[in-house]
């Protein structure tokens, strides 16, 4: 898990000496991935090394490390952005998300031990509790690293948080949960009765529809596909 800030009054507080760049990615990424910073926007190194009390070095060094996680671009000239996300990529995204975390899950369920269903449960039960606050994203991603643990494929795994990763932001940003917390959540329990029976194919098919809906409500919402609808 990612270091957090330690804060002495507040956000602009300074940071931990040696661990300064990572915390200063840490608390970059929650702001993108809670719609505090908009795709698209700006990421000034000037107001970011003020706003954490910090010269500019860690801040390029925060900023290399959410380009290589994805989140943003680095421009010549021009400098950092949050990634805008083209419909076209939300689309392939959610086509990647169905076949690779549908192939986890498929694997997963029939295997699922005692313990990895309990583990299971108490994920789903975590994201239930935290799904009307920010940390929804957080937990909805523990959630199906659970469901997805017992097929052992570490690679593949790691893939999935990934994709999940590169559009996660945008769920806060155009406020997916909000709007479809019973039906979030009630997939989330079908899942959860899925694995419960041991049953990869069910288990498999309910996450292709939960991925695809998300997807589908996420592009409705894009400024960019509203704008080629006219």
């Amino acid at each position: 898990m990612l270091p957090k800030l330690i804060f002495l009054v507040n956000r602009a507080a300074m940071l931990i000496p040696q661990t300064t760049s990572d915390l200063i990615a840490g608390e970059l990424r929650q702001d993108i991935a809670r719609g505090v910073i908009q795709p698209g926007s700006p990421l000034r190194q000037e107001a970011i090394a003020k706003r954490f009390s910090v010269s500019r070095i860690p801040v390029r060094e925060a900023l290399r490390t959410l380009e290589r996680d994805g989140l943003v671009e680095v421009h010549p000239n021009r400098g950092a952005y949050v990634v805008r996300l083209s419909s076209e990529e939300v689309v392939e995204t959610t086509d990647l998300r169905i076949l690779i975390e549908g192939d986890l899950i498929a694997r997963a369920a029939p295997k699922m031990s005692d313990a990895d269903l309990s583990a299971v449960v108490a994920a789903a039960k975590t994201a239930e509790l935290a799904s009307a606050t920010p940390a929804w994203n957080d937990a909805d991603r523990e959630f199906h690293v659970a469901l997805y643990a017992p097929a052992r494929r570490p690679q593949q795994l790691a893939l999935a948080v990934s994709l999940r990763r590169s559009i996660a932001r945008y769920w806060s940003v155009y406020g997916q949960l909000p709007a479809r917390r019973r039906e979030w959540l009630r997939d989330h329990t079908r899942l959860v009765e899925a694995c419960r029976n041991r049953d990869g194919k069910t288990a498999q098919r309910l996450l292709a529809d939960h991925i695809r809906r998300a997807g589908d409500f996420l592009l409705a919402r894009l400024p960019a596909d509203r704008a080629m609808r006219k």
